[in-house]
């Protein structure tokens, strides 16, 4: 990962499986300030149906008091809200954090997403960014049972490859979001380093724990909060998803993977099959052409519900469990 940062002074760390996944940027962020690189940090505008009753990514067009830096990226603050009210997570964020935050549109495809973040990356002055994905589902076939949210991954994922500035996947907190299991990510973490994929892991330290400690508090970031858990020394089954699914954690869910994004890529049929998607509808509609439901799908069944919790929308196998 150093020769990533040899020439780097200035990178962004942005969370790329949906607003959550800012929390999953905050070691990166750490360790890159630590050793003298500035660190930006940021998002893809997409909340939980618990949060947002709206489905699906928020366009920039939708978010009130940003300062756009290309058409398919903005920076953010505490004020930043949709048009309809929702404040965002890295809203929340960048309130406690005392600083900026980037905010990225995926609703208008691959290729306008990729060269927004291009600009973007121009406009900040940096020269790298690292994608990090909370759980390791970035890493998804299409094939794993309780797969459950490829769309903005997947989207992502394809945005980066296509980008011409220098970039990198991180995988935090691997199997801890109830998608792919510890085993599928280290075996396919294991696939990416046969190739040359593999670049290296960065644990969480104490310092970093007292951050996340201070910064999570009151989030609904599940991810993180487990990944905390996990220092202070806890290992086992944990409910997330108000009880909905169970995670496995250990030590290991403390650590970024570093990977090669090309290498990723290579490997992933669903960043494969949305990469020349004009829209976030049509590359929906691709996934569910392969058999793949997604994490828009189930907002929007949630929209036609009226359902704002989990339970609600599977009261069904609550009843049953």
């Amino acid at each position: 990962m150093f020769r990533y940062l040899e020439e780097c002074d200035k990178a962004l760390v942005l969370g790329i499986g949906g607003g959550g996944d800012i929390f999953a940027t905050l070691p990166t962020r750490n360790f890159l300030r630590r050793i003298g690189v500035e660190a930006y940090i940021g998002c893809v505008a997409w909340e939980r149906f618990i949060l947002d009753p709206k489905p699906g990514p928020r366009a920039l067009e939708e978010l009130v008091n940003i300062q756009e830096l290309s058409e398919t990226v903005c920076i953010g603050g505490p004020d930043t809200i949709t048009e309809d009210g929702v404040k965002l997570q890295a809203s929340y964020l960048s309130e406690r954090l005392g600083e900026k935050v980037v905010l990225v549109d995926i609703t208008k495809g691959v290729k306008k997403t990729a060269r927004g973040l291009d600009e973007a990356l121009s406009k900040l002055g940096a020269n790298l960014l690292i994608g990090v994905d909370g759980g390791g589902d970035i890493l998804a076939r299409g094939i794993e049972k309780n797969l459950r949210s490829p769309l903005c991954d997947s989207v992502m994922l394809a945005s980066l490859y296509h980008m011409k500035n220098r970039n990198l996947i991180g995988v935090f907190a691997a199997g801890c979001d109830g998608e792919l299991s510890l085993e599928e990510i280290l075996s396919y973490l294991s696939d990416i380093a046969s190739i040359g994929g593999y670049l290296g892991a960065y644990g969480m330290t104490e310092e970093d724990a007292e951050i996340h400690e201070r910064l999570v508090n009151g989030m609904v970031s599940e991810v993180s909060k487990i990944a905390l858990l996990s220092f202070k020394g806890f290992k086992g089954s944990i409910n997330i998803r108000e009880g909905l699914y169970r995670v496995e954690t250990s030590i290991i869910s403390t650590i970024t993977f570093y990977l090669d994004t090309e290498k990723v890529y290579s490997l992933s049929p669903i960043a494969k099959a949305v990469s020349d998607s004009e829209n976030i509808i049509e590359a929906n509609m691709k996934l569910n052409k392969m058999g793949i439901r997604t994490e828009f799908d189930l907002e929007l069944e949630a929209q036609r519900r009226g359902a704002r919790s989990y339970r609600e929308l599977f009261k069904d196998k609550f009843k049953n469990s």
